[in-house]
């Protein structure tokens, strides 16, 4: 095979890749990687649970959150996670707080108790096949990105490149409605979570984030990062803290 050939055969194979991958890796893991049908770690059924990560932003536990599950898979171990494709909460869009109005519109129904989450910008099951999950289909590869940006920031987009007459156009992902069915919603009409009662006890001291007995071993889409930017910038803080602790010598009199 020719270098032209060969070049060729790649394009195409990172294509294909890329089109398999739109939605997200999801569909691998079936429901039982982040629900258990007889060993929850938390509400919901929910397989996966983290009690260690901490907002960077406001220092308070993501407990509250459905944020705390998926950082049960998608933080590193040693924060609680299961390694898979770990987040860096100081890095990313803040969640855990309730959004600025002069910064942001959010409809109420696309918070959590009034909260930004996770499932504010995703919807992670498998019947959503929009680029990694995002609730606004922002075409195959996320090219039209800021569509989703739109359902928030509108007064940031411009309207004609995003593709839409009006805030109220653009349509919301939700698989959260049984009766009605997993699809697109209006923007004041989506429903991100459903209100179910807490008939499920969870097991609690179960190996939380082991994916076990879900999983024997770990799956080949598992990503651990040589370096973890969290772990230095907890170093700067805690530096910056013990120096701060430290009392302020008295000049002496002579």
């Amino acid at each position: 095979m020719n270098r032209l050939k060969k070049i060729a055969m790649v394009a195409i194979l990172g294509l294909l890749n890329v089109g398999a991958y739109a939605a997200g890796p999801h569909d691998g893991v079936t429901c039982l990687g982040c629900h258990s049908a007889h060993f929850a770690v938390d509400h919901k059924i929910f397989a996966v649970k983290n009690t260690n990560q901490k907002n960077p932003l406001t220092k308070k536990s993501f407990d509250k959150l459905v944020a705390k599950n998926c950082l049960g898979c998608h933080q590193l171990a040693e924060y609680g996670g299961a390694g898979v494709k770990p987040i860096h909460m100081h890095t990313t869009h803040p969640i855990g707080m309730v959004p600025n109005p002069k910064i942001a519109s959010v409809p109420k129904n696309m918070l959590k108790d009034g909260k930004l989450d996770c499932v504010s910008c995703h919807e992670a099951h498998p019947s959503n096949k929009n680029f990694m999950y995002l609730r606004v289909d922002t075409g195959a590869t996320g090219e039209n990105i800021q569509k989703l940006c739109a359902a928030c920031h509108d007064a940031k987009v411009d309207y004609d490149s995003v593709g839409i007459k009006k805030i109220q156009d653009i349509k919301i992902f939700s698989a959260m409605d049984q009766e009605k069915g997993s699809g697109f919603f209006m923007r004041d009409e989506v429903r991100i979570e459903n209100q179910t009662p807490e008939y499920v006890k969870p097991l609690g001291k179960l190996p939380e984030n082991d994916l076990a007995p879900n999983y024997t071993a770990q799956p080949d889409w598992v990503y651990a990062p040589e370096i973890n930017p969290q772990a230095e910038l907890n170093k700067e803080i805690e530096a910056r803290e013990k120096q701060s602790a430290k009392p302020k010598e008295t000049p002496k009199v002579k």
